[in-house]
C-alpha cells in the first residue's frame, strides 16, 4: 500500500483549504505593502475572508480552486453562481456594512475576443457582464448580449434585478497563483519583497511562510483558547463573542518576524579571582593610573573600587551559594571589555594611552550595563568600573605597558 497512489481525496480538499490560508496571507502581505488598507481580516466569517476597512466597511472574499481541465470561469459556473448567491445575501442583511467584493481562483474567466460574434457566449463572460454593469445607472439599463445571461442569473438565484445589479457593480475576478506554484510565489514573491524580510534566507522565508499559513488555517477553524467563551453571554450582544474574535487577524499586530531561535545561556565557568574583603598589595591601583597618565582618576577608582567590594560582600551574605558564580561572571566580562579596550589603545594611541582606553572602557561598560543585565544580575555601571579597579588592584588589569610595582607596604 506505501508504494501505490491513493485516490482518496482527503488530500486534494486540504490542498484547497491551504490554497485558501495561502490567500490570506497573500492578503496581509498586501496590506503590509500598501496595496489595501484593510484594519483586520476575517476568516470564514460570513465569506471565505472579510477584509475590514479603515471606514468601517467589509470588503468579502470567495476563494475557489479548480482543476485546469474545468474550463474557464463563466455566469453559469456552479461555483461562481453559489458565490454570487452568497454575495447577494450578505449585501441584503448588511446593506451599510459591505464595500466591494472579490471572486478569486487559481483559473481564469472565460476571456472573449472582440472577433468572437457568438452572442451568447459573449453574455455569459463574466469580464465583459462586468464591464457592461458598470456603463449601466440601473439594471433596467442593461442591454444585450448580456440581458438574457443577466436574466437567467437572478432567476437562478431567486434574487431580484436590483439585487443582482447590487452585487455585479461591485464584484471583481481576480486569477490567482496556480497551486503548485502559490508555496514559492507566496514565500520568495511576496514575503520575499518585503522590506522587513529582505534579509531573510529561502529556508527562513519558507518557514514564516508555512507560519503565517498556519495563522490563517487556526483563525478558520474555529480554534477558540480564550477562557471567557465559557463566562460570556453571546445572546445578550453586551460581549464581544469569542469566537469571532478568534476568527479576526489584526494586520498591524501580526509579526514577519521569523520564528526566534532559543538563545543558549551562557555563563563563566571557574571560581573568581576576586576576594571581596581580602587583602591586596596597597598603593597598585595608584601605581597604575598614574602611570597610565590618569592620576585625575586615581580618587575616583578608588571610590568605585571600594562600592563594588561593598556590594559584593552584601552578596556573599545575602546569598553565599550564589554569590560568588555571580562574581565570577562579572568580573569575567569587566576584564574581556578591559583587555580589548587595553589592546585597541596600545595599538592606536602612543603612551600615555590610559585616557583613551579609559574612554573606551566607560563606554564598553555602559553597554555591558544594558545588554547584558541577565549575565551580570543587573549590576550597575558603577559595580562595573569598580569591578575594573579591583582587577588592577589585582594585578590582571593594566593601564599602561607593564612595569616594576614599587612595594608600598
Amino acid at each position: 500500500m506505501s508504494g501505490t497512489i491513493s485516490s482518496d481525496p482527503g488530500d486534494e480538499t486540504e490542498r484547497n483549504y491551504r490554497y485558501q490560508h495561502q490567500y490570506g496571507v497573500a492578503l496581509l502581505v498586501a496590506v503590509k505593502r500598501g496595496t489595501f488598507s484593510y484594519v483586520s481580516l476575517y476568516c470564514e466569517h460570513h465569506e471565505d475572508f472579510l477584509g475590514e476597512r479603515p471606514d468601517g466597511r467589509f470588503d468579502g472574499w470567495q476563494i475557489k480552486t479548480s482543476k485546469p481541465e474545468g474550463g474557464a470561469w463563466r455566469l453559469t459556473s456552479p461555483a461562481l453562481v453559489k458565490s454570487i448567491g452568497r454575495f447577494i445575501e450578505l449585501l441584503e442583511a448588511h446593506p451599510d456594512e459591505i464595500g466591494d467584493f472579490k471572486f478569486v481562483s487559481n483559473s481564469a474567466i472565460d476571456h472573449v475576443t472582440p472577433a468572437s460574434k457568438g452572442d451568447d457566449r459573449r453574455g455569459r463572460c463574466p469580464g465583459l457582464m462586468l464591464q457592461h454593469i458598470s456603463q449601466c445607472s440601473t439594471a433596467g439599463d442593461i442591454k444585450e448580449p448580456f440581458t438574457k445571461a443577466f436574466d437567467n442569473l437572478a432567476a437562478e438565484l431567486g434574487a431580484t434585478a436590483e439585487q443582482l445589479f447590487g452585487v455585479l457593480g461591485r464584484l471583481a475576478f481576480v486569477k490567482g497563483p496556480s497551486r503548485e506554484e502559490f508555496d514559492a510565489a507566496l514565500a520568495h514573491e511576496h514575503l520575499g519583497k518585503l522590506g522587513e524580510c529582505a534579509h531573510l534566507t529561502a529556508t527562513e522565508l519558507d518557514t514564516l511562510r508555512d507560519e503565517l499559513v498556519g495563522k490563517f488555517h487556526r483563525a478558520a477553524s474555529l480554534h477558540v483558547t480564550d477562557p471567557d467563551r465559557h463566562l460570556l453571554d453571546r445572546l445578550s450582544g453586551n460581549c464581544s463573542d469569542p469566537t469571532i474574535l478568534a476568527k479576526r487577524i489584526v494586520c498591524a499586530e501580526v509579526s514577519l518576524a521569523p520564528p526566534a531561535t532559543p538563545s543558549r545561556a551562557f555563563a563563566y565557568v571557574g571560581e573568581p579571582a576576586i576576594n571581596p574583603g581580602g587583602q591586596r598589595p596597597a598603593g597598585v591601583l595608584e601605581q597604575k593610573l598614574e602611570r597610565g597618565g590618569l592620576v585625575d582618576m586615581v580618587e575616583y577608582m578608588k571610590s568605585r573600587e571600594q562600592a563594588a567590594e561593598y556590594q559584593f560582600l552584601e552578596d556573599q551574605a545575602k546569598n553565599p551559594a550564589t554569590a560568588g558564580r555571580q562574581l565570577r561572571q562579572v568580573e569575567e566580562a569587566v576584564h574581556g571589555e578591559c583587555l580589548e579596550a587595553y589592546i585597541a589603545a596600545k595599538t592606536v594611541a602612543g603612551p600615555p594611552f590610559g585616557p583613551t582606553m579609559f574612554t573606551d572602557v566607560s563606554a564598553r561598560l555602559r553597554r555591558l550595563e544594558s545588554d547584558r543585565k541577565q549575565l551580570l544580575g543587573g549590576s550597575p555601571y558603577e559595580v562595573l568600573m569598580g569591578t575594573a579597579a579591583l582587577l588592577t588592584s589585582e594585578c590582571r588589569l593594566w593601564w599602561s605597558d607593564r612595569f616594576r610595582l614599587e612595594d608600598k607596604a
